[in-house]
């Protein structure tokens, strides 16, 4: 186990390092003067001494190589450099807007969990039976159906007809209900279909049938033998949900006017503020590193075949 956990850990590091060079490689290769755009921002006129003196200061005429580890280590350090478009340092509004994100992921995530498990178990319940066409039809319709329209629909019915909750800003708990269930959508109908799936593979087991001869009922049946045994499948498929929420982020932070770090990421792009977009895209792919090394450890503690094969 000791092996397995050290194993994952130094891949990480070098997943992690090679996010860094692909995240300063696409930065670096976009078209274009940086050093004309923040002449430009800075609202001077952008004459070639003054585009030559600001391409010196931002460090422009070092090479890539020098230009990257001075950026990675100032990275490690929690140092991303400054904004080119506000002159502030992009660190200081990471830390808000970081908060922002994970309140949006990790609520996002325990509604997609009690509504996959929700519907998975309901279809398991009853097997092809009506319930079970129910949550077919809600997995399948959660599924196709586009996030940014999922966040309008949730605009329109609950905040603009019913004026249930709030659909801007980010405030107390009833400004987070909209965007936590918008995101949640179509990870839940994901997970939906890996829980029933899973219990319908555990059913047709043979403890089943010993556990039926014992007279446990199918409810009994399900908690007690089905769900352990499907566990590490839904961890897995939860952490590769949540690290798409990262992407999701992107789309339903400007929809609900919530300053998290996909908003950030999408005005670094507007304004080809690199060092922001740098600094967000390390982000973005340092989380969904992490969440995999989790889900890695965790599937450890749970599937007691990995640990055999480790121990």
């Amino acid at each position: 186990m000791i092996h397995f956990i050290s194993k994952r850990l130094r891949h990480s590091l070098v997943l992690l390092f090679m996010a860094s060079l692909v995240c300063f490689t696409l930065v670096v290769s976009a078209p274009g003067n940086v050093a004309v755009l923040i002449a430009e921002l800075r609202g001077a006129v952008a004459t070639p001494g003054y585009v030559e003196k600001v391409a010196e200061e931002i460090g422009l005429h070092k090479p890539l190589l020098m230009r990257y580890a001075g950026w990675l280590g100032d990275a490690v350090r929690g140092d991303f450099g400054i904004s080119y478009r506000t002159g502030q340092e992009v660190s200081a509004d990471l830390p808000k807007r970081m908060l922002v994100t994970g309140t949006l992921i990790v609520g996002s995530a325990v509604v997609a969990t009690l509504l996959g498990l929700a519907l998975g178990f309901l279809g398991a319940f009853w097997p092809y039976r009506l319930p079970d066409r129910v949550s077919r039809g809600l997995a399948l319709l959660g599924a196709s159906t586009p996030t940014f329209f999922v966040g309008a629909l949730m605009i329109y019915g609950f905040s603009v007809t019913f004026q249930l909750f709030p659909s801007f800003g980010f405030g107390g708990p009833e400004s987070w209900v909209l965007p936590w269930v918008t995101v949640a959508v179509l990870p839940a109908a994901v997970l939906s279909r890996v829980v029933r799936v899973g219990l319908e593979e555990a059913m047709a087991s043979p403890f089943v049938l010993t556990a039926k001869s014992k007279g446990l009922g199918r409810t009994a049946i399900l908690f007690r033998d089905a769900l352990p045994n499907i566990i590490p499948v839904f961890i897995n498929a939860l952490g590769t949900q949540v690290g798409l929420m990262t992407a999701t982020a992107i789309i339903v932070e400007p929809l609900f006017a919530w300053q998290g770090v996909g908003d950030y990421f999408l005005q670094g792009v507007k304004f080809r503020d690199f060092m922001v977009v740098q600094a967000c895209l390390l982000i973005f792919l340092a989380f969904f590193i992490v969440v995999n090394l989790i889900v890695d450890l965790a599937v450890l503690m749970t599937d007691p075949r990995v640990r055999r094969q480790w121990s």
